[in-house]
């Protein structure tokens, strides 16, 4: 009795430790894929109606 409540008990350890690895992986991975795949926010362009006028002055 005590050999199958041992090997259980090792069997049921290594499983959790197995399933709780791949959970931290794939947290890690879509936290990383997530930061990385975010598009730069837009930059506001001045309306169309306004229109910039630059001078140069030559001496």
């Amino acid at each position: 009795m005590r050999t199958l409540l041992a090997s259980s008990t090792v069997l049921f350890t290594i499983l959790l430790s197995l399933v709780f690895g791949i959970a931290c992986g794939y947290a890690a991975i879509h936290a990383v894929l997530h930061a990385l795949g975010r598009r730069p926010a837009r930059q506001q362009t001045a309306p169309a109606g306004v229109v910039v006028a630059t001078t140069t002055s030559g001496s």
